[in-house]
């Protein structure tokens, strides 16, 4: 069978199309029936960059890097330094002081390294010394939460659910079907298919199995033949997709799930319909399935044979209770509100306030902190980021163990000893939490060096 665009139905330089741009995943996902200029290499000057730029801080945040750069997202932070602010463009904290000359909003302070201020300055009167470890530093960072509401997002959800239905249906032309959301995506006109899901219990259900920061794409045929595809964009907000009214015949793949982690693994499951799924999932408890494994004080105990994971197996019960609520009921929202708005900050909190840690942050933490040539690490008592603290502690964690040499397992062992954990390893902390990890390093007057027994064994952390 020839292959051909699913946009425009041409056959000639198609290209590999990165559904979810490579500047916001870790795990990429590809369709292979995009022709190459016109409907892939334009789609980032239409809308997909505008959407990756306003998005800096939420992808830096969670360790997620195009794979062609070098650096994380740029972002925009104000920071305050002994009650002046400071404007800047940063890919990371510790670019604050990393060799740049800051100069203050109203222009009338400056911060650099001693022997650059003077020659600045042309005078010692006019320097003053600051203990970078003792100084009261803020950042403060403004999301800009319209991204997530404007006619770009919306095109761009669009492509995504769009491409990726598609590539799990193996479509490989332009159906009529297709035509409403084709002509949004490349045009931005007609009816805009995207809606924003309300319903606070639906996020929560989706919680209990997804990891913090991914993205989740669910998809389902309601009836009539609609197909809807619900979009989870970094688990901040839950967007419904309309792909089509209805669903061209051949597309036999009706009931989908995707997750895509920011440590580049990923969690899927396709059925052609969830009566499919329900039959899957009732035959894996039926009795044919199970056989003893012994009798205990008078009990017959029964062990699964060859069924599928038990997180699997877990993840199932919430996606019929999601589909069969969005596949009857529509309560959703075309534009923000306060129900929204606060179902966004609470989530944009946990992902702020949260490390995940995995071997990529990790490594990526001790990289830009412990660099050749970097100062003795001293935390400030005085200065509240949350992230970063969680991170020293686990190197600090990491430092004290008696491993030397790290594997995930290890890691992940060492982490859980040492932490409170939820399931799936994320770490949610207040202020209290950090402080009180402060307090534990800094109360070991040897901290410094801890710090450093476990930036080493991360750095020599080849695998």
């Amino acid at each position: 069978m020839k292959h051909k665009c699913i946009y425009c139905g041409i056959d000639k330089d198609l290209s590999e199309s990165d559904i979810i741009p490579d500047a916001l995943t870790n795990a990429r996902v590809l369709n292979k029936n995009v022709c190459r200029i016109k409907h892939n290499n334009r789609f980032s000057d239409m809308f997909e960059s505008e959407v990756i730029e306003a998005l800096g801080f939420i992808t830096n945040e969670l360790d997620i890097k195009s794979s062609k750069g070098k650096k994380y997202a740029a972002y925009d932070a104000a920071i305050t330094i002994e009650g002046v602010d400071y404007n800047l463009k940063l890919h990371g904290d510790n670019e604050i002081f990393n060799g740049k000359v800051l100069k203050s909003s109203d222009n009338t302070h400056m911060i650099s390294s001693y022997d650059r201020a003077l020659k600045i300055a042309k005078g010692e009167s006019k320097v003053e010394m600051l203990d970078v470890n003792m100084i009261e530093i803020e950042k403060k960072v403004r999301i800009n939460n319209g991204i997530f509401f404007e006619i770009s997002m919306y095109r761009m959800l669009s492509k995504i659910a769009f491409e990726w239905y598609c590539a799990k249906n193996d479509v490989s032309d332009h159906y009529n079907e297709f035509d409403d959301i084709v002509g949004f995506i490349t045009t931005g006109n007609g009816i805009n298919p995207v809606s924003i899901v309300q319903e606070e219990a639906l996020y929560e259900m989706i919680d209990q199995e997804v990891n913090l920061g991914s993205h989740t794409l669910i998809a389902f045929e309601k009836h009539g033949g609609e197909v809807d595809v619900l979009i989870s964009l970094f688990g901040l907000l839950m967007y419904r997709v309309v792909v089509t009214k209805k669903r061209p015949n051949n597309c036999n793949n009706n009931f989908l799930y995707t997750e895509l982690r920011t440590d580049s693994s990923r969690k899927e499951i396709i059925h052609q319909s969830m009566e499919e799924a329900e039959l899957k999932f009732a035959q894996n408890f039926a009795p044919e399935n199970f056989i003893s494994a012994g009798v205990v004080n008078g009990v017959t105990l029964m062990a699964p044979k060859n069924i599928s994971p038990v997180s699997d197996m877990v993840l199932y019960p919430i996606l019929f209770n999601v589909v069969q609520y969005l596949s009857s009921v529509n309560e959703d929202a075309m534009e923000p509100n306060p129900k929204i708005n606060k179902i966004f900050l609470e989530r944009l909190k946990n992902i702020t306030q949260a490390s995940t840690l995995q071997k990529k942050s990790i490594k990526r933490f001790v990289n830009e902190t412990f660099y050749d040539g970097h100062e003795r690490i001293v935390l400030n008592p005085y200065t509240s980021n949350k992230k970063a603290i969680v991170m020293f502690y686990a190197v600090y964690l990491i430092g004290i163990s008696k491993e030397e040499i790290l594997d995930d397992k290890i890691l992940q062992k060492i982490l859980k000893e040492g932490l409170t954990c939820s399931a799936n390893g994320d770490f949610i902390v207040d202020d209290d939490t950090e402080n009180r990890l402060k307090s534990i390093m800094m109360k070991n007057e040897n901290y410094s060096e801890i710090l450093e027994i476990g930036a080493a064994k991360v750095m020599n952390w080849k695998n």
